[in-house]
């Protein structure tokens, strides 16, 4: 992956739940996730926002 940042799992939950925002439907939102996210980032994420941790913050 280079010039590629590892995103971390709160990053990446962060960016589906903006995503989701977004979207405004299911398929809107799995267009926008598709595009932002890999396929192991997106499960990263759900795994992510299924724990209930924060996903504000630092």
């Amino acid at each position: 992956m280079i010039g590629k940042k590892n995103k971390t799992d709160k990053q990446c939950a962060q960016i589906a739940l903006a995503a989701a925002i977004v979207g405004g439907n299911a398929n809107g939102t799995a267009r926008a996730m598709s595009v932002s996210l890999t396929a192991e980032e997106m499960g990263r994420a759900q795994s992510y926002l299924r724990s209930g941790k924060k996903v504000t913050g630092k």
